[in-house]
């Protein structure tokens, strides 16, 4: 008997452990079936805690059966989203649920999206996914279970945060920022703006002295003082250029032999970019200064120096024919002379010397290259004395006529400008005049060897008139080299050397003046500085009666925008 009720109770606890056993295999395949919630931190990994808070087997039935319901009574938000009993192509049903009972899945036939691996780089699409094959192959997956993916961290969705910046990035600086570029030049004036144009103003202030106030064999010296105003005024347009420059000078002894210097300037120049190829240019300039000593017109000893007035103007325009330069070109050059008066008030007029210069010029070049443009011209013109004759009984007026050839140079920033030579001739009226005629230099050449050196050569040959009884006139050839150099940055040097050599007509006699002189310029700011220089001019002449020395130095203060 006691065998028997041993044996019962053995069964029992055996049919027990087969229900426990059946029924946490039942739960089990019934929890692989649920969705994975997508919980950061998910607590189920720490296996004591699971320990503590895994649910009984009735817990889970109920919890299967709620699942079971809310996946069955699933529908879309609208009505009119998906058609009334047409699944989606992809859904899997469920084998035990009606047909009319479909789960429908919106985003099936579209390519499957991997949330949790970003594809980072283009042309791996189609490569398989490692960790998924190696799941399967450990047996961790169930593929045959459609269950939901978790979602992955959102930093790893923004592409933009996740790609490596190339080595070519930059660093951008805030807009707050107000760093600049350093200038080319820190004391160069800034100027003031008029419209559309930039105006860039001066005025020097000093005092002088010199050996020779009036530049005569009579060397007298004075101390004196001298005030200087300039202007420039470019403009700042697009397409066509225009500029005015301007000066004046003035004069005034503080001890010593009188001084009564006055001199102004002002020139300008329009160029116009025209339509077909044609290139139009403007340009005019006046000069107001008292007459040398060294004039070729011969006054009586003791009047004063009249003052002379040149105002010039010019029209031209020119046009490019393939590499065929053409250019015609029109001037009108007028002076005017002031009286000169003797010591005891006497009048010397000069009105037989006022004339009035009209010229044509047609010049031809060909382009050589972008650098070089050689070039032929000819002058033709007339010079016309206000009085026709004068008052030694001479008709002065006279027919021009200047052949010319020379080159054009524009060599980016270390050459500009042109040099030409050729002749010049002037034939008076007068039969008893002979023709100042004879060999033409000029042009003009800027040169930069080094950063911050600039050369200057200018040249210019001039037809003298005069008013000498018998006497037609003479050639004057100026020219003149300086250079300019930025021994620092707030410290400019310039050093020049001048050459003038008049050669009168029919005759032996000349005059030859040579000057040099040195300045520097030293910038306390960008807007006032220290100026000073030093001149000495010799004058030698066939007449020793014209000869001279003058030795001047200037000390003064420069102000400029």
């Amino acid at each position: 008997m006691a065998d028997t009720s041993f044996r019962l109770r053995r069964l029992a606890a055996a049919l027990g452990v087969a229900c426990a056993a059946a029924a946490l295999f039942a739960g089990h395949q019934v929890l692989a079936q649920q969705p994975q919630l997508p919980l950061r931190g998910d607590l189920r990994d720490d296996p004591a805690r699971n320990l503590l808070t895994r649910p009984s087997l009735a817990e889970r039935s109920v919890l299967e059966e709620e699942a079971t319901r809310a996946q069955e009574a699933y529908r879309p938000f609208s009505d009119g989203a998906l058609s009334q009993g047409e699944p989606l192509a992809g859904v899997r049903r469920r084998t035990d649920a009606p047909e009319t009972d479909a789960v429908i899945d919106p985003f099936a036939g579209q390519p499957a999206i991997d949330l949790a691996r970003p594809q980072l780089r283009e042309g791996r699409e189609n490569e398989p996914d490692r960790g998924a094959a190696r799941a399967l192959a450990e047996g961790q997956v169930d593929d045959t279970v459609t269950a939901t993916v978790p979602l992955a961290a959102v930093d790893s969705l923004d592409l933009e945060r996740n790609l490596r910046i190339g080595s070519d990035a930059s660093r951008v600086n805030s807009i707050e920022t107000t760093r600049r570029l350093p200038d080319d030049n820190p004391y160069a004036p800034i100027g003031l703006r008029v419209g559309t144009f930039e105006l860039f103003p001066s005025i020097e202030q000093g005092i002088g002295a010199t050996t020779n106030a009036n530049g005569s064999a009579d060397a007298q010296s004075a101390v004196f003082s001298e005030t200087t105003a300039r202007f420039e005024l470019r403009s700042d347009w697009s397409r066509h250029e225009a500029r005015l420059n301007g000066f004046g000078v003035l004069r005034r002894e503080l001890s010593g032999a009188e001084i009564r210097d006055t001199e102004a300037a002002l020139d300008g120049e329009l160029l116009l970019d025209l339509a077909g190829g044609y290139e139009g240019r403007a340009a005019f300039n006046y000069l107001h200064r008292p007459e040398t000593a060294s004039s070729p017109v011969e006054l009586t000893t003791g009047a004063s120096r009249p003052d002379r007035d040149t105002l010039a103007g010019e029209l031209g325009i020119g046009r490019e024919v393939a590499r065929l330069r053409l250019g015609l070109t029109g001037n009108v050059t007028r002076d005017m002379f002031s009286d000169a008066w003797l010591p005891d008030g006497t009048v010397l007029s000069q009105e037989d010397r006022n004339s009035t210069l009209a010229s044509l010029r047609l010049r031809t070049g060909y382009e050589i290259s972008p650098a070089l443009i050689p070039f032929a011209e000819v002058e033709i013109g007339r010079r016309i004395y206000d009085n026709e004759i004068d008052s030694a009984g001479f008709a002065r007026s006279a027919d021009r006529l200047a052949l010319r050839a020379g080159i054009g140079i524009d060599i980016a920033e270390k050459w500009r400008g042109e040099a030409y030579a050729g002749w010049l001739s002037e034939d008076p009226d007068d039969d008893a005049l002979d023709s100042v005629s004879g060999l033409e230099i000029g042009g003009n050449l800027a040169w930069s060897p080094l950063r911050g050196t600039i050369v200057d050569l200018n040249a210019l040959t001039t037809v003298e008139g005069t008013t000498s009884p018998g006497q037609s006139g003479s050639l004057l050839y100026a020219g003149n080299l300086s250079v300019t150099r930025e021994l620092r940055a707030n410290l400019t040097g310039t050093a020049g050397i001048g050459l003038d050599y008049r050669d009168y007509a029919n005759s032996s006699a000349y005059d030859m003046t040579w000057t040099g002189q040195l300045a520097l310029t030293w910038w306390l700011n960008r807007y006032l500085g220290l100026t000073g220089r030093a001149r000495y001019e010799t004058v030698t002449s066939s007449d020793p009666g014209r000869e001279s020395d003058t030795t001047s130095v200037f000390v003064g203060l420069r102000a400029q925008r």
